[in-house]
């Protein structure tokens, strides 16, 4: 699952709204919908591969083109709150509010209800899942205690993703606001993922990379995407697909689903003829 978090000047916004005023900081958050989008979505249609894009509603609002360009490119827009707020500091009412102002507004740009919804910073509260259920949402993509799909308690489907797997530990950096460390070079970074995806293949697992177009659609970091995928689909039985596609085939395919589990319930004995 190729997932792209397109906070572009939410970034930056979510931490301070006086920040608005910082040019080169804002104009840096800036190249993600207006440069690395689009920059992401050519490469994605020379791969033939799909991808899910989450996007603040803030996002969305602002850059309306671009939820066009994303539809219209065959791929997934899941939520990503509105001003990609941290959801750990809100209240359940605030965070319902965030939802169903972001659901009305993703609902009326692209035409269809988001399926998916992943939580800035990757941070849920005990009861967003129920808030996600009761909203309709298919799954979920921000907890991290697995590496294949699992089943919340309300039967919200998970897609669960690691740090190491995302594009901010490797290029983020700004010097103030200080945000991240020394960008990585990118054969460093594709040996990384290389590694983690092939381990994940022997294993059966679900690669769930995520990236940000403020950072990899940088032209190095593009091309080290293309390096990637087109290393991982020659390997055998890989399946590059949307979020609600794997979703579904969790949710309609037991055999899927994780066997090895200390803390699962135990499973009932047959019965004896």
């Amino acid at each position: 699952m190729l997932c792209f978090d397109v906070d572009g000047e939410t970034t930056a916004l979510s931490e301070n709204a006086a920040l608005a005023s910082r040019r080169t900081l804002m104009s840096q958050c800036e190249y993600g919908p207006r440069i690395g989008v689009p920059r992401l979505l050519g490469l994605l249609k020379h791969l033939e591969v799909p991808a899910t894009f989450f996007v603040p509603g803030y996002m969305a609002e602002k850059h309306p083109r671009m939820v066009e360009a994303i539809i219209a490119g065959g791929h997934e827009i899941g939520l990503h709150g509105y001003l990609h707020e941290k959801l750990a500091y809100l209240t359940e009412a605030e965070e319902e509010a965030i939802l169903l102002r972001s659901l009305e507004i993703l609902t009326r740009l692209t035409g269809s209800r988001p399926a998916g919804f992943r939580a800035p910073w990757f941070e849920i509260n005990p009861w967003t899942p129920s808030l996600l259920v009761k909203h309709n949402l298919a799954y979920c993509a921000s907890e991290m205690g697995d590496d294949v799909p699992y089943f919340h308690e309300n039967g919200l489907v998970e897609i669960p993703g690691q740090w190491m797997l995302e594009d901010w530990e490797q290029f983020a950096f700004n010097a103030d606001p200080a945000w991240g460390f020394v960008p990585e070079n990118c054969e460093k970074v594709f040996d990384l993922w290389w590694r983690e995806f092939e381990a994940m293949h022997d294993f059966g697992c679900c690669f769930v990379l995520t990236l940000h177009p403020w950072l990899s659609g940088r032209p190095s970091r593009v091309r080290l995407l293309e390096s990637l995928v087109t290393a991982m689909r020659e390997k055998p039985g890989v399946w590059l697909a949307r979020g609600r596609e794997i979703a579904d085939y969790f949710q309609n395919h037991p055999a899927a689903r994780r066997e090895l589990d200390f803390d699962a319930a135990p499973k009932p004995e047959p019965a004896k003829s």
